[in-house]
């Protein structure tokens, strides 16, 4: 059995795992984001008391995903909290330091060089005990029967990131960090015979691809939930990749996403499409989109007198957890 919890933290993604082997609790942290001035994933690890992190993964780079990211290395080097392995997409091959890039705010960038200059340090003192790359086709065996499999990304999509910023993210720094999403890690969550599909911020050609190649990935699996890409932003959806998945029972999409001065995610036509498609919605703050989808079901639910069969929790904006088993 294990819990997934989709971590409250405004506009960006924070995501734990636990489960537990032989008795002993085991956690694994995938982003992590601060919320104003909270960091809610390091509240979690405190509050729970974790002595050693399984993994520590960073889907990709962009301030959204990492803003505590520091913060939990530091609280880590001060607790002597073993972490056993620490993965990433940022430091793939091509010759040149392209995380300098990734970020448009400088101040961000900063942020960025702290963290990989804090992780390697950390992996030299032995605190963390192996560093890992991210690449489609790669397996971890959490448990004999929890596996946790990359889906992207894939050579296509870093041969992608680099085509758009030609070579030399310099000299192309917008678009340098405006594709940086395509480095985004799709991870396939298997547990027994249950699926969890953790999307990150992953762009449309990446979806395209994994469709395309990696199929039988998705097929004739029985997915009891599912992230919504990039907080579910319209922009990110292909319906096709989701065609892909087994129209069964119990299925739940859910959306980590709050409000900013120039995104308004999530997107009411993604949220009405999973909807129709038979999931449950929940997003960790009602707004947007999701607000917009909340009260159509008001109205259509006091019109045919069933308003309490909409459960208050539903409409709350708080973490979201789930239990696969």
């Amino acid at each position: 059995m294990m819990k997934i919890t989709f971590k409250d933290v405004g506009q960006g993604d924070s995501i734990v795992l636990e489960w537990t082997h032989n008795g002993i609790a085991k956690i694994g942290i995938v982003d992590c984001s601060k919320k104003g001035k909270s960091n809610p994933v390091l509240t979690h690890l405190k509050q729970a008391g974790y002595k050693e992190i399984e993994f520590i993964i960073l889907t990709h780079p962009h301030r959204d995903h990492y803003s505590g990211l520091l913060e939990l290395l530091e609280y880590i080097e001060n607790k002597r909290i073993t972490v056993h392995r620490v993965a990433h997409t940022i430091l793939f091959e091509g010759g040149k330091k392209f995380w300098k890039y990734f970020e448009a705010d400088r101040r961000d960038t900063l942020l960025l060089r702290k963290i990989i200059g804090k992780w390697e340090h950390l992996k030299r003192t032995g605190v963390i005990k192996r560093m890992d790359g991210l690449m489609d086709d790669k397996t971890w065996e959490l448990e004999e029967h929890i596996h946790l499999r990359c889906l992207a990304p894939s050579h296509d999509d870093i041969q992608e990131y680099m085509r758009l910023v030609k070579l030399e993210p310099d000299i192309n720094s917008k678009e340098a960090s405006q594709a940086a999403n395509l480095l985004s890690a799709i991870f396939r969550l298997s547990i027994n015979n249950c699926y969890a599909l953790l999307t990150s911020d992953a762009e449309i050609f990446t979806l395209r691809g994994i469709a395309q190649r990696s199929d039988k990935q998705l097929s004739d699996r029985k997915f009891i939930v599912c992230q919504l890409p990039h907080h579910g932003s319209i922009k990110n959806h292909h319906k096709y990749f989701w065609d892909l998945i087994e129209k069964t029972d119990g299925r739940n999409a859910v959306i980590s996403a709050g409000k900013h001065r120039h995104y308004n995610h999530p997107s009411y036509e993604v949220v009405t499409h999973f909807h129709q498609e038979g999931y449950q919605m929940h997003c960790t703050n009602i707004i947007n989109g999701m607000e917009q989808f909340i009260l159509e079901q008001r109205a259509i639910s006091r019109m045919f007198d069933t308003f309490s069969e909409i459960a208050e929790d539903y409409m709350k904006s708080n973490d979201k957890a789930f239990t696969l088993s």
